[in-house]
């Protein structure tokens, strides 16, 4: 097992895993005209989780006790994020549903301080409200409603903060590769009931469909997850939740560069304050300290 990388290196890889999976907002909102929720969320996972057993079988990769537990219990949460937040997309916006699924992970500060007793900084908690505010702009109807989809999009990202705390619990004894087959392979088994062999409709896919469902399975569940397990090898569990309020801000310059989509100004002021408090809590934060063997930083979240 490697020691754990640099703080510096965490940030870059959850800066490429929130950029592959802003993309995957309006992909899968296309793609869903050609196959179900159910099926396109199995068809990705089982795809993904093949390639990267594979990778990690080639490699000889450890698949520790840790490692089958951080992945078997993380993937119901997993499954349910991808599997709402794709039925959520039937009815809301790529924007919107990209912007609710960031606001739903930054909880996982909370459950990083309920679980792993990382205590947010004073800086990450004014990160978080700053994100919060800007996620709000961007994601609520006029007079202030939430509809069945944008409440079935913020379970799903909710559910996916539990993941995240359950992974950080153990990421300093897991292999990020083993992890991350174990985990997509286990969720793909959880979402495989609901699919009715719909799964199998994303080998028939053909033309810009087919293009649609590699992005997913290749970028969006087998690259970016994996990005993101080796950031959580370096950053607490608060700091990966305020990059993850940047999946957002990528998801709406895709949707507007290849969606169609157009958004009123208040969106894009949203986009700023997430910015913002990624800039709070990155552009000033010190490096985190050494995980201790359950995980988490040796000292709080962040400085």
């Amino acid at each position: 097992m490697s020691g754990t990388p640099p703080a510096r290196a965490g940030v870059l890889c959850m800066l490429g895993a929130t950029m592959l999976w802003g993309g995957t907002f309006v992909v899968t909102r296309d793609a869903l005209a050609a196959i179900p929720p159910a099926g396109l969320i199995a068809g990705r996972f089982l795809t993904a989780g093949a390639l990267l057993a594979a990778i990690a079988l080639a490699g000889r990769r450890r698949f520790g006790r840790d490692t089958w537990i951080a992945g078997l219990v993380s993937a119901p949460f997993v499954a349910a994020c991808y599997l709402l937040q794709a039925t959520g997309l039937l009815a809301t916006s790529a924007g919107s549903s990209a912007f609710l699924t960031a606001a739903g992970t930054l909880t996982v500060a909370l459950f990083a301080w309920a679980g792993l007793g990382e205590r947010p900084s004073r800086r990450v908690t004014s990160g978080i409200a700053l994100a919060l505010l800007g996620s709000a702009l961007l994601s609520w109807r006029s007079g202030m409603r939430f509809g069945g989809a944008e409440l079935l999009t913020l379970a799903g990202a909710t559910a996916y903060a539990v993941a995240l705390v359950v992974v950080a619990a153990r990421i300093g004894r897991v292999d990020p590769v083993a992890l991350t087959a174990v985990q997509t392979l286990a969720a793909a088994a959880c979402v495989l009931p609901f699919a009715r062999g719909s799964a199998l409709a994303a080998a028939g896919l053909e033309g810009p469909d087919r293009l649609r469902f590699l992005y997913l399975a290749l970028a969006g569940s087998s690259v970016a997850p994996l990005l993101q397990v080796f950031a959580q090898r370096a950053l607490p569990a608060a700091r990966i939740g305020i990059l993850f309020a940047l999946e957002p801000v990528f998801a709406l310059v895709f949707a507007v560069l290849f969606g169609a989509e157009r958004f009123a100004p208040r969106w894009w002021a949203g986009a700023g304050l997430i910015l913002g408090a990624v800039v709070i809590v990155e552009g000033i934060a010190s490096p985190a300290g050494p995980r201790s063997p359950g995980g988490s930083s040796a000292r709080p979240a962040t400085t």
